[in-house]
Order: C-alpha cells, then structure tokens, then sequence
C-alpha cells in the first residue's frame, strides 16, 4: 500500500484508511483482512470505514448524548432499561432508541475529524443510526484529540429491525482539517472540468449541465424529481407503510418484498406531492450527480431553506459515483429518504431539496465506487429502494 501522510484539509481515500488501520489510529476487529482484497474491498469504501455492530445493545429511557465529563457507558448505567445481547440476533422495535457498541475503536491526533453517516441501506429503512463517542456532545462527528471507544445510536422508524453482531449500519471518513469546499472552488473546478467534457451534474438524457446553469449555495443544490423523467417510469416515489407489522431482517438481501413494506406513488399530473407528516418517503433528484475519483459528496440532511424536512439520512457519496469513464451516459440520480416534521408540506417538481457539499480527496482510492466492488447503486437512475427490498 502507499506511505503517506493525508493532506491537510482533504478526505481519506480507502488507501489512506489502510494505512491508519495499520498504524492503529482506527482499530478494527481483524485487521488480518487487510491482506485479502475481497474482504477489505467490502469493509473499507473509497472514502469511508465502515462499522459494525458489537455483542451488546442497551435500550435506553429516551436519546441521550455525554457531557464532556461522561462516557457513553456512564449513559447506559444510569439511563437504559434492558441490556440485549446480538450473537443470535435481536429485534430492535420500532420507535424505541438503543445504543449499541461497535466493535471498530479510534486513536486521533489534533486536527484529525470523523464524520459518520448511516449506510444507504439504513437509511432507505427509515432507520436513525447516530455515532457517539466518550465525553463528546455532538452526534456524528468526533475531533481529535480523541482515544476510545465508539457507539451507534440507533431509532428505527418505520419498521422493525432484526440485527445480529456484525452487521454494518453506518460508516465513518477520516479527515484531517475540513475538506469541503467552499463555493468560489466549486465553480472554478465545474469551469475547468467543462473543458474536458465533465461535469458533476448531468441531465436527464446524459448531457453534462453548463456551469452558469448549476446552482451553487453553500454548495451545489440539487432539487426534486415528481416527473421521473430519468427512467419514464410512471413511479416517482415509495412511501412506508404506516404501523407496518413486518421486521427487516438486515441479513436478508432481496428477502423482503417491496410492497408488503412500502405503497407505490405515480407521478402527480400537477407535478406536486404532499409529503405528510408521520410518513417515510423515497423519492428522487432531478440531477444526475458524477463524481470524479478525486472527490467526494455528502449531501445535507436537513436544511432549513428547503422546508421543515428531513432529505436525506444516508448523505455520503463515494469518489466514483455515477462516474463511467468509457461511457457516453454519466452520472447517477441520488435517492431522497425524506420524513416531514410538524405539519405535511407540499413540494413541486424542481423545487430544492438541500445542497451537495463537495469535498478533496487526499488521493484517489484505490478502488473507486463500483469498481470491482460489490456496489449496490453502481448504476443508479430514479429513485431505488433499499437493498433488503425486492418486487
């Protein structure tokens, strides 16, 4: 593998994630594989770690987070309500809030930042998956110097989950100052990369969108599709069933079947959906999003400008994504996992949805997504459910 220190102000690449593993700045449960591509291709993704569950999981009184004094342990000693153990595996009700320990611990210096965001799958199950660590009060994020363990916090929603020791919910980068870039470099590189006929948006019928036709706020903004154009498919979103009696079983891939979980939504005449209050919704952007080898995105969660919505819980994209480098056709839409809070809104076809924060890469991976990977959106148009699902 490659010896080198991480650039400042840039993201970790799965090479980059290797090496910290080696050095033991990120501690893994068997670092052996490491030397067998086939199974750390599956643990390490082009700009992210991914972490899994432990043996133990507590439900807990209500969400919680550590005052800088306290551990995570100090939380469960004083407010969990039963322990349960996940070797044979454990049901996790919808509603209820659980922390679980992960197995993955990390070492970081000063100026070393992890961020972690649910998996794609975990996402599309309408599932809060938040990392804690010791005497930090922030979920997601953890800034060195920071020696210790980690934890999921874990709220499924719309379903109930069967878990079992080993299964991945979320995922970690590793960066060393802040790698996002700010919106006068987004613009100059969409400059650039027009010259070579590149973009990081495309359109629906694979063209590369012009500069000056990108918006870019706090990073590029991306809007909602309700026409579902990309795939003329008459389907533009999913939503969950409300009270659905049946658990997803996060080792069952493909066993769950599409419509006993979720209704199917057409696209709207008016090009207008009203996302009510209480329900999960899967929907679609307009844009195609492609991202070179040497960036990543993660796309933002909530943003108040956007109305009083969750858009997306799964919000990392990998260097790679939607990228085929002998292909005419480019880019692959973002599926929105969209929960409406307070009162139900109505949102129209090219409306905003939140912005697509760009980010450097330290290198380019080794692998980039899709590339003699087990991908799951390789090549992704409209909008997907998750993984689990099959119709």
């Amino acid at each position: 593998m490659h010896k080198h220190t991480i650039r400042q102000n840039t993201t970790a690449s799965d090479g980059d994630l290797i090496q910290l593993i080696e050095q033991r700045k990120l501690s893994i449960l068997n670092p052996k594989v490491l030397y067998d591509q086939t199974r750390w291709r599956k643990l390490i993704q082009p700009s992210s770690l991914d972490l899994h569950l432990g043996g133990q999981a507590w439900i807990m009184e209500g969400s919680i987070r550590p005052r800088e004094n306290e551990t995570v342990e100090d939380l469960i000693k004083g407010h969990s309500v039963k322990e349960i153990n996940l070797e044979d595996g454990a049901e996790f009700v919808q509603g209820k809030t659980y922390i679980i320990k992960l197995q993955e611990a990390a070492d970081l210096p000063p100026f070393a930042r992890l961020r972690a965001n649910p998996k794609s799958s975990t996402g599309r199950s309408d599932a809060q998956a938040r990392l804690l660590t010791d005497g930090n009060p922030h979920y997601e994020t953890v800034t060195g110097p920071y020696c210790g363990k980690m934890y999921l916090e874990l709220v499924p929603s719309s379903f109930d989950l069967i878990l079992r020791t080993g299964d991945a919910l979320n995922q970690i980068r590793y960066s060393i100052g802040n790698p996002v870039m700010p919106d006068d470099e987004i613009a100059s590189v969409l400059k650039a990369m027009k010259y070579g006929g590149r973009s990081f948006i495309y359109s629906k019928d694979g063209k590369i969108t012009p500069p000056d036709k990108i918006k870019i706020d706090g990073g590029i903004v991306l809007t909602a599709d309700l026409e579902g154009g990309h795939t003329n498919s008459e389907v533009i979103a999913y939503r969950a069933k409300k009270n659905c009696p049946l658990p997803v079983d996060f080792q069952g891939v493909g066993k769950h079947h599409l419509h006993k979980y979720f209704d199917t939504i057409e696209k709207p005449r008016n090009k207008e959906l009203e996302l009510e209050s209480g329900y999960f919704y899967l929907l679609s952007t307009n844009e195609a999003v492609s991202l070179l080898p040497s960036f990543a995105a993660e796309l933002s969660q909530f943003d108040h400008r956007a109305g009083n919505v969750t858009w997306h819980y799964a919000g990392f994209f990998d260097p790679g994504w939607g990228y085929f480098q002998d292909q005419e056709q480019q880019g692959n839409t973002i599926t929105l996992e969209a929960r409406v809070h307070n009162k139900a809104e109505i949102i129209r076809h090219g409306q905003p949805i939140g912005v697509m924060r760009m980010e450097r890469m330290s290198s380019e991976p080794l692998l980039p997504y899709g590339e003699k990977r087990s991908s799951n959106h390789t090549r992704q148009i409209g909008v997907r459910y998750g993984k689990h699902f099959f119709e």
